[in-house]
This record gives structure tokens, C-alpha cells and sequence, in this order.
């Protein structure tokens, strides 16, 4: 491990047993699960820790910052207002990192987190999940503002969705939205509603069973929960996920630096 992944393991490390000991659900995700699958560990070439929890545990977990190091800070909308995500984070508040991409820097005062993606029921009905779609991007915008690299037309769109719910109003849709998307009926699988999962219309969703009870899995030195099914996740995410990307690929990456260490 390198030293910025050395950080994120510490942080894995304390995530693992403050969720066990307060029996909260995490699951090893996207690259990091793809990693401990393949690579018993990180991926060589990456440099961030992902996990994905139900919602209500992400909240739940806030609880518990007392039992987290110092300098350890979950971060989210709820407790930090300069987190202007749907996810929560754990960060390294000891450190700073230096974000390049294609050898031109992003962040010169970049934090170094875990990011921790809530995840929700889906409703069986094609129309009630794109319902929670739209649900989905208008809450970002509420809480991220105009997003970033999502075109002119985004950018509109997410204008107008503030100007409409101005102040405390919008505080109000934003739990509301929160509500919603806490589908409590009938389900068959999940969704997270971030990033590249999620479209205008449509979303990567994936079947409940492969998550449920967590199975143990080794990342580096120790056990760490993973989906109950890693396979069938990573082939729905990924396809043929046990064949590395190319350097090209690798090389498009972002790239993060230290440039304040830890004491």
C-alpha cells in the first residue's frame, strides 16, 4: 500500500468496527470491491475506499463520531455544511491532498475520504422508480447546486429547481425528497441514484439478494464486508470486471498527492 491508501485502510479499518459493534450494514463497493475480489486488496493504480449502506444506517452512523480517532470526521450534509453531496464521507482531517488529472491539478487543498453511498429500495413498478429518478436529481440539485460537467442545459435546469425553493423552503423539499426515496413497499432491488448509475430516465438498479447479510471478504490484511452475491454485483457494474483496464484507461484517472502528512 501506498501511503494515501495506508489513510484510507485506517479509515476502513475504524468504519469496520464502529458498523460491527453497532450492528450497522456496510458493503464493499465499486472499485474497492472489484479489488478485494480480484486483488485481494486495493487496485493497484487506485487511491480511494467506497462503500455502500442503507440509508438510514449512513444517518445512524453519525451517532457514533465519539468512537471514531480524532482525526477522523464523518462528513455529511447533515453535519457539515461545506458537504454539499447526497453521500456522507469519512475524512482524514489530518491530512490534505493534491488532485491532478491528465497532469493538470483539479484541488491544490484536496481532502482525503472515504465516501460512503447510501443506497435505497427501489419500487417494483417502472413508474414508481422513475418517480424516485427525477426525485434523485432534484434532490442533488437542492443540496449540490448546479452540477458540474452535466452541460448548459443542467446547469438551467438546476437554476430553476433553486430559484422555485428559495430559503427554508427548500430545506423542507429536501426531507421530503429524503421521505420518498425511503421506499418502504413491496421491493425487489436497490439503487443508489449517484453518479454514473443514475441518467435522466433511468438507473443501474441491483437485485436485493446480492446484497442481504454481508459476506466476509479479505481486502488487504483483514475481513471486510462485502455483497452477499460480489459477483453478480461487479458483472451488472462492471461486465468482464477480472480483466484490468487498460493503461490508457488507468492513465485518465485522477491522481492524488500529499502535500500536508500526517504529524
Amino acid at each position: 500500500m501506498n501511503e494515501i491508501q495506508k489513510i484510507q485502510y485506517d479509515m476502513l479499518i475504524e468504519l469496520d468496527q464502529v458498523c460491527r459493534k453497532h450492528g450497522l450494514t456496510y458493503y464493499l463497493a465499486y472499485g474497492t470491491c472489484l479489488g478485494a475480489v480480484r486483488d485481494k486488496g486495493f487496485i493497484p493504480w487506485d487511491h480511494d475506499v467506497d462503500v455502500l449502506m442503507p440509508f438510514q444506517d449512513s444517518v445512524e452512523l453519525e451517532k457514533y463520531q465519539d468512537e471514531f480517532s480524532d482525526i477522523f470526521f464523518i462528513s455529511s450534509r447533515r453535519t457539515d455544511k461545506a458537504n454539499k453531496s447526497i453521500k456522507s464521507m469519512i475524512v482524514d482531517t489530518s491530512v490534505k491532498c493534491r488532485v491532478s488529472k491528465n497532469g493538470v491539478v483539479v484541488k491544490d487543498d484536496g481532502k482525503l475520504a472515504l465516501d460512503i453511498y447510501p443506497f435505497y429500495n427501489c419500487p417494483k413498478s417502472k413508474t414508481g422508480l422513475l418517480f424516485n429518478i427525477w426525485r434523485s436529481h432534484i434532490l442533488k440539485m437542492l443540496v449540490g447546486g448546479a452540477p458540474a460537467n452535466h452541460g448548459n442545459a443542467a446547469k438551467l435546469l438546476a437554476k430553476g429547481v433553486l430559484a422555485f425553493y428559495p430559503g427554508k423552503r427548500k430545506e423542507k423539499e429536501i426531507e421530503k425528497l429524503q421521505k420518498q426515496l425511503c421506499y418502504t413497499g413491496p421491493s425487489d432491488e436497490i439503487a443508489d441514484y449517484y453518479g454514473l448509475d443514475v441518467k435522466a430516465c433511468s438507473a443501474i438498479t441491483y437485485n436485493k439478494e446480492w446484497f442481504g447479510t454481508p459476506k466476509e471478504i479479505l481486502f488487504e490484511d483483514r475481513m471486510f464486508y462485502a455483497p452477499a452475491n460480489a459477483h453478480a454485483y461487479l458483472t451488472k457494474r462492471y461486465g468482464d470486471y477480472m480483466t484490468p483496464v487498460s493503461k490508457k484507461e488507468r492513465d485518465n484517472e485522477m491522481r492524488l498527492e500529499l502535500i500536508k502528512e500526517r504529524d
